[in-house]
């Protein structure tokens, strides 16, 4: 009896000390998920309940240093540096080494005590393990300051040497080059910048005041244009992530999904997919489970990934989940992978569920024509057109159709030229006026067409081979 009980007591505290275990390797994860959320004080509560590794108390000095609590933060790096000498973190010892150093260079600097801040810079750079090009970054920052330019770029350029993709470290040298009014070179960083990071408005800014420098004013209306438009993208994003941030429990789960459907309206397709993942942590009810394979459909065929797309597309729909944008983006995904069959009845559900679908029906209209059948893409295009006159797209459609078709030649040239009119940068949409013209017997139209399309899009082969069949006929 004695026997059975003492494993029955082992069985127990086997038991919980396995949920302990389990509880704190989730609290690890749940500290970095209030970190990226800006839950600074969650975070802090979280990795005191995580193991006590060199990683965990690195993020509760740096949660404690983003919520301006720099006396704790210091201690709790302090402890870390302590723990070091120590060699407590065996072959971690260098990597923590370095982050402590860093959130010592954080807390310097925001308090103003430069010459530390760069002491404890320096001894990352020295270390040269981990964060070096942080470290240099943060360097360039503190010279700037200073007002000891060149000490501040060649700290930013030893950044970028260290991560090419630093898109931070381009933006500041961009910056600096702009006080030197040497604008060419902060031209080349801003666009550097851009290239890494597309979203950055700041960067669009500084890159009008550059082309304003230079007297491209054409170029800075288009930076300036581009900068509204993304501070009014960062307002929005920001809105949203401040409502989870303030969501009860209760409400948590409709401002994620609201944040969700901001990134994927932005097309931030990694921000939401994130997101939707979350969300799946918040909810198992199968309505919710279905919006989450929605959305991660969407993302799926945004990035390429058809037949991801469609496993969730179907998933939502086998939910319950059935509307005219679920039908038509699966079509889309159909489509790509070549099923014109699955493709043409997922187009036709989507317009069961909402008749006036223009994009439903420019679908329709491109697989039809591409079976050869005029009188049903006819149809779709119109119809299109009827609900969205401005759509290029269907009027394209048209012009190919009835050349494809040898039908009515003036109505398809005026049909393309109306697709050009709507969407003037597209070279396809010259390419198929030029072979409307050539196919009439317009040999100069469709010469001055195609010339168009090679001038929008000169590294296409199909382009001069048009344009030398059309000079060659007129030999």
């Amino acid at each position: 009896m004695k026997r059975k009980h003492f494993w029955k007591v082992i069985a127990v505290c086997l038991y919980f000390g396995s949920v302990q275990f389990v509880y704190s390797q989730n609290a690890y994860e749940l500290g970095e998920e209030a970190l990226q959320y800006g839950n600074y004080e969650q975070a802090v509560r979280y990795f005191e309940n995580a193991p006590p590794t060199g990683k965990s108390l690195i993020r509760i000095g740096y949660a404690y240093s983003q919520l301006g609590r720099y006396t704790e933060a210091t201690r709790v790096y302090q402890e870390v540096l302590r723990l070091v000498r120590h060699g407590e973190f065996g072959q971690q010892n260098h990597v923590v080494k370095a982050q402590a150093f860093i959130g010592l260079g954080y807390i310097a600097y925001q308090q103003g005590e430069f010459d530390n801040a760069i002491q404890f810079y320096a001894n990352v750079v020295e270390q040269d393990t981990v964060g070096v090009s942080k470290a240099q970054h943060n360097l360039g920052k503190i010279y700037a300051g200073r007002g000891e330019i060149e000490k501040a770029i060649a700290a930013h350029q030893q950044a970028i040497s260290r991560d090419p993709n630093f898109a931070d470290a381009y933006f500041h040298l961009g910056v600096l080059y702009i006080r030197t009014q040497d604008w060419q070179a902060a031209i080349s960083a801003l666009q550097k910048t851009l290239a890494i990071s597309p979203t950055m408005s700041n960067a669009h800014y500084q890159l009008a005041r550059c082309y304003r420098q230079i007297g491209d004013v054409q170029k800075a209306e288009n930076a300036m244009e581009q900068f509204h438009t993304l501070k009014k993208v960062d307002t929005d994003i920001q809105k949203h992530l401040e409502a989870v941030f303030a969501a009860d429990a209760d409400n948590k789960l409709e401002t994620l999904v609201k944040l969700a459907n901001t990134y994927l309206k932005y097309e931030m397709y990694a921000d939401a997919k994130r997101e939707f993942q979350r969300i799946s942590k918040y909810s198992t009810s199968e309505v919710d489970i279905a919006h989450i394979s929605s959305g991660l459909g969407r993302i799926s065929l945004e990035l390429g990934n058809n037949s991801e797309a469609i496993t969730h597309y179907n998933r939502a729909i086998q939910l319950g989940l059935k509307t005219d944008d679920i039908y038509h983006y699966l079509g889309i995904a159909y489509m790509q992978k070549r099923d014109a069959k699955q493709a043409i009845r997922q187009f036709k559900r989507a317009l069961t569920y909402n008749s006036d679908y223009p994009e439903s029906h420019l679908m329709l209209g491109t697989l039809y024509t591409t079976d050869g059948r005029f009188d049903s893409a006819d149809k779709h295009y119109r119809h299109a057109i009827e609900l969205k006159p401005e759509m290029a797209g269907a009027h394209h459609g048209l012009a190919y159709l009835y050349g494809q078709h040898n039908r009515d030649l003036n109505k398809a040239i005026d049909f393309a030229r109306k697709a050009i009119e709507l969407s003037p940068s597209s070279a396809p949409y010259y390419n198929t006026l030029s072979w409307l013209c050539y196919k009439h017997g317009k040999y100069d139209a469709a010469e001055a067409a195609v010339l168009k399309a090679i001038e929008l899009d000169p590294d296409n082969p199909v382009y001069h081979e048009g344009l030398k069949e059309i000079r060659n006929h007129r030999k």
